[in-house]
């Protein structure tokens, strides 16, 4: 498994410690599990759970977080709900934007079916993919947004930057609430 991992991943960044109370379960695919479709973080099976919808994994997996993961938890946890489902417009696992330009295939075969799934389960489902660095990348995430609205899901985000992408939640404040993205 660690050889796998570093495979997908450059620079120092290691998985974050899973709190006592979480149940996890993660989805791969492809040659040496380089996708990633689904991550889900469980605390409180009985309530409803929030979908979040980023850009690409990192180095969260079944047994670990990154700080990005942590976030979207300690997000549901205030607002009340009882876990998380983590999707990505890419689902090829990488720490750099970079490498996604450099794979045949960022997307992945079964993530459009995958995130299309974790939508229809969650209560709610906040777009936070940022915004992409190469310009190659950008047009991916309003196309799933757009899609997931056409399936009559509604999505939201914590805040949309001033290029009107939703922003990564990592190093927005905690006391912000979801606001409703327009139909694309």
């Amino acid at each position: 498994m660690q050889d796998l991992f570093n495979a997908h991943h450059v620079g120092n960044s290691r998985p974050l410690g899973l709190s006592d109370d979480v149940v996890s379960t993660a989805t791969y695919g492809g040659p040496d599990q380089c996708y990633r479709y689904t991550l889900k973080r469980v605390w409180d099976a009985s309530r409803p759970v929030v979908m979040w919808l980023m850009m690409n994994p990192s180095v969260a997996t079944e047994v670990g977080d990154d700080r990005t993961v942590a976030k979207c938890q300690r997000y549901a946890r205030a607002w009340g709900y009882g876990g998380i489902l983590v999707g990505n417009t890419f689902a090829y696992r990488c720490t750099d934007q970079k490498r996604l330009l450099e794979t045949p295939d960022p997307v992945g075969p079964e993530n459009d079916a995958a995130l299309l799934e974790m939508a229809r389960e969650a209560d709610l489902v906040i777009a936070a993919y940022g915004s992409p660095q190469h310009k190659a990348l950008r047009d991916r995430g309003p196309a799933v947004v757009h899609t997931l609205q056409l399936h009559g899901i509604p999505v939201y985000a914590m805040k949309v930057g001033v290029n009107g992408r939703p922003c990564h939640p990592l190093y927005l404040p905690s006391a912000l609430k979801p606001v409703l993205l327009p139909a694309s």
